[in-house]
């Protein structure tokens, strides 16, 4: 795998990113934002126009001089999409965005006990990818890569899933390659409540003032695809410290267990109630609402974090949990003046997994390569290519 060190092929990366993070932008403030000179920027917007991955929009605002009103660019979406795929115990949702994040096609269905334990999880995903590879083919967009969320330990480094509890897999399994035989495009994962991070960090809020957020990702499903197998509270976190996707030192970060937790319990909390089918069940939800609640004010109030987004399940559920949320986060704080942290929902509920797994592909895709970890054999550095390269390759193709 090649790094890049053209400088050139590192100024698209830095234009394209930033055009797409702004959604809307002007060339004169990319050359003011990026340090470039400006003639630079002109030529490589007319390359980037020319191969159709930017094109110009209505005008800006004028200078408080006044003058000529600036003309905008913004990410063309006519030609591409990316996929994303959530399978867990119960469920398989797929999504496509557009290279904006614009959800534009989304699917889901239930898991059949008996045959996931005849096709396991690569089954289910060779099923999701080719819904989603269909469907790009019928609306007429090129899939630039599938993104994939699962519940599950992940070691993001290496391409593998550690562990799986719900998707009863216990040993390491190398996901990303036996995946990457499936698709003719680049696959990437994540943990299911960390793909919901890039849904709300990069598209749809304002990144460059939430810079430290948590996701909490909250599903009634079942515990296992088995027969017979009760629903649960399953619940994740994910974590956005200092701008960054936080995984932790073994990738392992936001797995949950609440801190009243004692054995023998079978759930993820306090009291080892019995398997909730039904959230309307107030009598066992509420409790364990409210124990959440403490669980989380005490990491917002730890941590300083700006923001909280409360995610999949219900609307009319997260927006309660919300309202215990902000009360513990007001209760648990030791100081005179007031906590400001924003407790709020989700922007998608059923498909923010889905979503956010493809928002994971777009993010790869507009990485500048200078600042990449280094990390993967399942990035965009895709057979010894960037993104930018790779891109032009598949569509000339």
């Amino acid at each position: 795998m090649r790094t890049l060190n053209s400088l050139s092929e590192i100024n698209i990366s830095r234009i394209l990113r930033l055009v797409w993070l702004e959604k809307k932008i002007s060339r004169v403030e990319i050359a003011n934002r990026l340090k470039m000179d400006k003639s630079t920027v002109t030529k490589i917007v007319y390359d980037l126009t020319r191969q159709g991955l930017i094109g110009e929009t209505e005008s800006g605002e004028s200078g408080p001089q006044g003058g000529r009103k600036p003309i905008l660019l913004e990410i063309k979406n006519d030609f591409a999409c990316v996929g994303g795929i959530e399978i867990n115990p119960e469920n398989i949702f797929c999504s496509l965005v557009n290279l904006s994040g614009s959800i534009i096609f989304e699917h889901s269905q239930k898991i059949d006990w008996a045959e996931y334990e005849k096709i396991g999880l690569l089954g289910y995903f060779k099923k999701a990818f080719g819904i989603l590879a269909k469907k790009s083919k019928s609306i007429k967009k090129n899939l630039l890569g599938i993104g994939v969320g699962l519940p599950a330990l992940i070691d993001v480094e290496k391409g593998k899933i550690v562990q799986s509890l719900p998707l009863m897999i216990y040993e390491p399994f190398d996901f990303i390659f036996e995946a990457q035989k499936i698709t003719n495009v680049p696959v990437f994962f994540d943990n299911d409540a960390r793909c919901c991070c890039y849904t709300e960090k990069i598209i749809w809020k304002n990144s460059s003032t939430e810079k430290n957020t948590m996701y909490v990702l909250i599903q009634n499903r079942k515990m296992q695809p088995t027969n017979n197998c009760s629903k649960n509270i399953s619940v994740g976190i994910g974590f956005v410290l200092n701008g960054k996707i936080y995984h932790g030192a073994s990738s392992s970060a936001g797995e949950f267990r609440s801190m009243l937790w004692h054995a023998p319990n079978k759930n993820q909390f306090g009291k080892d109630f019995d398997f909730i089918e039904n959230l309307n069940d107030e009598k066992k939800v509420t409790p364990i609402f409210k124990e959440l609640a403490k669980n989380i004010a005490f990491l917002v109030n730890t941590l300083n974090l700006d923001c909280v987004y409360i995610g999949g399940i219900q609307e009319v559920f997260a927006k309660e949990l919300v309202k215990y949320v902000r009360e513990q986060v007001v209760y648990l704080w030791p100081y005179e003046w007031n906590k400001t942290s924003l407790v709020t929902t989700g922007t998608i509920s059923d498909s923010a997994v889905s979503v956010g797994a493809a928002i994971l592909v777009l993010d790869k895709f507009f990485a500048i390569p200078e600042l990449q970890d280094g990390i993967q054999k399942n990035n965009f550095f895709y057979d010894g290519m960037s993104a930018y390269q790779w891109f032009l390759k598949r569509t000339e193709a």
